[in-house]
This record gives structure tokens, sequence and C-alpha cells, in this order.
């Protein structure tokens, strides 16, 4: 299949296009102007440049794909600026796109989109969705709309459609601070230590994607994490073990974290109108989405994608930190 990638010079992106390219697929790999390219990883991958933003050639050279993994999005800035990079960007394409060619469309979207507060203890597919994400953050809040749109899209046009939502991606060069939430002197603080951590080794998750790439009718959305989700605290240890800088823990536990949250919005709410803009160890809404304790499933996604993950926390966090 012939497989546009956006974002493709990003920290997924790179990833699924090395896997799609060593399945055999010939590959567009889409990057923003101002991005280093990487060297190909093989003669099947072409890289075109191009804001998804705005209009231009890059919209002439998408045409004619079998397939699309749309990975780019914004993760960074306010309401507007993250609207212009995951919605306006996703229409553009959208706008863009040769349906009579096109055979199947792969969003990946994320496991932000899941309402935290509500709906049981353990999260699969069919979890409620956050009832009110312009309360949560802009992060939520697009990629909401931006799911909507896509599948909407497809819908319309009679294409396949398929929603990835990833836990926390993970890998060399991104090892979400060994799973502290701070540091403070010699110490770093580890919120709600035996709370699961959600994590996707970037491997694994560009391999689902791959899979979900040729699962042509096999529609709807994939929840990616892999069988091994360790806790907070057993992460930490892991990294520290492979050779991470991470310093001593001190564990806090997922009750007084929300307690800390919960007081912070009450002198919020009466002094300042709920109008403070809070970081997110303080801000109950996304402390809930972070920390509090929830199982995962991902055996959706093995069962109809056929995806194993393969690449395990220990040997993770050794090519992570160096230590053999």
């Amino acid at each position: 299949m012939k497989v546009l990638v956006t974002g493709a010079t990003g920290f997924l992106g790179r990833a699924v296009v090395r896997a799609l390219a060593e399945r055999g697929h010939e590959v567009v790999a889409m990057a923003r102007p101002a991005a280093s390219l990487p060297q190909p990883v093989s003669p099947n991958v072409n890289y075109i440049r191009g804001d998804l933003r705005q209009g231009g050639e890059w919209c002439k050279a998408v045409r004619g794909v079998d397939a699309v993994v749309h990975a780019a999005a914004s993760t960074g800035g306010g309401f507007p600026d993250q609207f212009a990079g995951t919605v306006v960007a996703t229409e553009n394409l959208l706008n863009c796109i040769d349906w009579e060619s096109l055979q199947r469309f792969v969003l990946i979207s994320s496991f932000s989109v899941y309402d935290y507060a509500g709906g049981g203890r353990a999260i699969d597919e069919k979890h409620p969705l956050e009832p009110d994400p312009s309360r949560r953050d802009a992060y939520t809040w697009t990629k909401m709309l931006q799911e909507d749109l896509a599948a909407s899209t497809c819908a319309e046009h009679g294409v396949s459609f398929a929603s990835i939502r990833p836990g926390a991606i993970y890998g060399p060069g991104k090892d979400w601070d060994s799973g502290a939430a701070m540091k403070t002197g010699k110490f770093e603080l580890v919120f709600s230590p035996l709370a699961k951590l959600r994590l996707t080794h970037v491997d694994n998750c560009a391999e689902a994607i791959a899979a979900a790439v040729e699962k042509v009718g096999v529609d709807g959305v994939f929840n990616i994490v892999d069988d091994e989700v360790p806790t907070h605290a057993g992460y930490h240890r892991a990294c520290r073990a492979a050779g991470s800088d991470a310093r001593r823990a001190v564990y806090v536990p997922w009750w007084f974290v929300a307690s800390m949250g919960l007081g912070v919005r009450l002198v919020n709410r009466l002094f300042f109108g709920g109008k403070a803009r809070l970081p997110e160890i303080l801000d109950y809404p996304r402390q809930k989405a972070r920390w509090r304790p929830f199982n995962y499933s991902n055996a959706k996604a093995k069962a109809e994608l056929g995806w194993e993950p393969r690449v395990r926390v220990a040997e993770a966090t050794r090519l992570m930190f160096g230590k053999r």
C-alpha cells in the first residue's frame, strides 16, 4: 500500500514510518517545513514538507495514497494554537485527500479523551468520554474535536476508519521523568505510586498502528497499552535500576494528591473565580487523568488487529538509559 504518514518526524511518527517500511509499504512521510529530516530507513520512504495548517504544494503530493496515518497534532500552547495545529490541520488534510483512491484512514488520538471522573475504574474502548473537555485542557478538547471530524468525514465517504488511542508513549528520548511528578532537592516525588502507568513503548505502538493500516474494514477505536503496565513506583524503580539519573523516591499516595487538588480548586474558586491557570500537579481534573488509579485493557487491539506488544519494560529502560 502507498501510505501517507503525517507528523512523520515526530517521536511516534518516525517509528511508524519505520514499521510501515519494514512491512513493505511505500511511505509518503510528511514533515513540517522546518523539521530536520532523518536518513530514509528504506528506499520506499519519500519525505515531503508541508504545513497542514495552510494549503500548499503538499496538498498535491498526498493525493492518490491508499491509506493515511494522521499523527500530526499540536500538544502545546493555548486553545487557539492547538485548535489550529490539530483541528484546522485535520480539516485541511481531509479536504486534500483523494477519496476515490483512499481505502483506510488511521487517526492517532489519545487516552486523554476519556472521562477520568466517572465510568468506573476499568478503561476500555467503551469507557465514557470526557463530558466537558473545555474544563480539563486544550489538548483533550482539540483531540476530541479532531476525532469527531475525522470519523464523520470518513463515514461520509465510506472509507474504513480506525482511531488509535495510545497511552503514555515512551522510549529513547522520552522517559516521562522516570515516573516522577517533580524533583525536590535530593529526592523525587512519585505521585500515586501504586496506580498503573498506562505505558506503551514507541515501537510497540508503531506496530499496532501498522497493523491497523493493514486491517482495512476493521473499524472503530483501539486502546494501545502494553501487556506489562507497571505502577508509577515500579517504573521509577526500573528506570533507576537501568541507569537513569532519577533520584530516590518519596511516594505520595493518591488520596493526598487528590486532597491537595481539591483544596487548591476551592481556593481558586473562592479568590479567583475558578479562572486561575494551575499546573498539572495542582489541577484536580488533570490530576485524575494522570494519577487516579485505573485498570487498562488492550484486549480489543490484540484480538482485532492481531497486535502483540514485544518490547518489555526491562528491555526498554536498558535501551533508554544504556545500562547493560
